[in-house]
């Protein structure tokens, strides 16, 4: 195993001396695949649950609205593993917040599988929404903090996101292998497989330098006597600023995912008359063409900046989002609909890596957590409110109405500093 060298560094005006680490690139290629595949699984657990939801219902006997409901339920524990899972990150390290991640969504999900019961399915999905959480809150700060500034968007977001990709692709497989031969729950019992894999595999990768170095000052600074280890976050000037930026961001982006994903098979059932299985299929090739924007948006913002990228991401999602939510012509929609789907990766891919960069290493999970966990508060009326809507006034509405959302996006990247090229420590507060 490489490691990694420590450069000293002295800094003015009395403070302790700090250090500069020099990773490896194959130490951090390591972390972000390791993160990535984690993050994929979560997408995998995550998103069996829309893509079978048809099958669900009827399998409990419930409507639309009743699904919509237990998405929301989800993200109400999404919501608390993002804050949780940052400030956990913070407090024990990010290797171990992220095993600890993965083995709980991945029972969980496993355990979904195997009840009968609509309370207790409901109950495994918040839980499984609290582990889930952690994969992105832990994984992109900790990804951040290893990669060099220079391709720092493409190993954060590129990597973590394109594996997000595929974990909906391998779960829209699932779908179209295991569940036609065992039926849904089989789809989700299998998810504790790759969970196994992935967590054994993190066993092999390093903590993040920036955050031993980072807990070794705080150390100093304890013996010191020094106030600057309890030091909130919302005390460091320029921080409610940035919060108010991340919250932008990631309120269009969580509510804008989940209002169109949850949904996406139903969609095309319910305005085209396609069958489900032939839904399942299309939404795989979005999630390919996705696979690839998340490389080429999060590539764009290394090359001219984040603030470009994702204003130009935004604009392209609305477009495509209003083309796709009112066309009636199918063809149209498969090729709007696919790039829709796709700038998703765009967006979290640039949106994560942004956010990653706005706090220092101490507080970078916990301020992450904080950031995300806004925007997925609000993203918990999504899935009821789209499927309510479905039910109540047709498909096209309530699709449309998610193309609003990302003038927030255009806003927050308009209020933000740029942090491209640089490093971490030169745009941290």
């Amino acid at each position: 195993m490489s490691k990694s060298v420590l450069l000293p560094e002295t800094l003015p005006q009395g403070q302790p001396i700090r250090a500069k680490a020099v990773i490896p690139f194959r130490d951090a290629l390591m972390v972000a695949l390791a993160a990535g595949l984690g993050y994929g699984f979560d997408a995998y657990a995550v998103n069996i649950f829309g893509i079978v939801g048809p099958l669900i219902a009827r399998d409990f006997q419930v409507t639309v609205k009743v699904i919509g409901l237990i998405g929301s339920i989800f993200l109400v524990g999404y919501t608390i593993g993002t804050v949780g899972f940052g400030m956990l990150a913070d407090r024990f390290g990010r290797r171990t917040a992220l095993g600890w991640s993965i083995l709980l969504y991945g029972v969980t999900t496993a355990l979904g599988g195997s009840t009968s019961n609509l309370g207790v399915f409901t109950g495994l999905r918040f839980l499984t929404g609290v582990g889930g959480a952690g994969e992105l809150a832990v994984g992109a700060p900790y990804t951040a903090e290893m990669w060099p500034a220079k391709v720092r968007a493409l190993g954060t977001g590129g990597i973590m996101f394109s594996l997000y990709s595929l974990g909906y692709i391998v779960a829209a497989l699932a779908a179209l292998i295991i569940v036609p031969r065992y039926g849904w729950r089989w789809a989700f019992v299998f998810a504790i497989v790759p969970a196994l894999l992935v967590f054994v595999f993190r066993q092999f990768i390093l903590e993040s330098e920036r955050y031993k170095l980072a807990k070794a000052e705080l150390e100093l600074l304890a013996r010191d006597g020094s106030p600057q280890q309890h030091e909130s976050i919302w005390s460091i000037p320029g921080a409610r600023r940035r919060i108010t930026i991340g919250w932008l961001i990631y309120i269009a982006n969580a509510c804008g995912y989940w209002g169109i994903t949850v949904f996406l098979t139903t969609f095309m059932v319910s305005k085209f008359g396609v069958t489900p299985t032939r839904a399942i299929f299309y939404a795989m090739l979005f999630y390919v063409v996705q696979f690839f924007l998340s490389y080429i948006g999060t590539g764009f913002s290394d090359f001219v900046g984040r603030r470009p990228a994702g204003i130009l991401g935004a604009s392209i999602m609305i477009v495509c989002t209003i083309i796709a939510s009112t066309t009636h012509s199918f063809a149209i929609f498969l090729t709007f609909g696919a790039i829709m789907v796709g700038m998703l990766g765009w967006l979290w891919g640039v949106g994560d890596t942004y956010i990653s960069e706005f706090f220092r290493t101490t507080l970078r999970g916990t301020a992450f957590g904080i950031m995300v966990g806004g925007g997925r508060f609000v993203s918990i009326f999504a899935p009821f409110l789209v499927g309510w809507g479905i039910s109540t006034i047709g498909p096209t509405i309530p699709f449309l109405a998610t193309s609003g959302l990302w003038i927030l996006t255009i806003i927050g990247y308009l209020m933000g500093p740029e942090t491209a090229g640089r490093e971490l420590e030169e745009v941290q507060l």
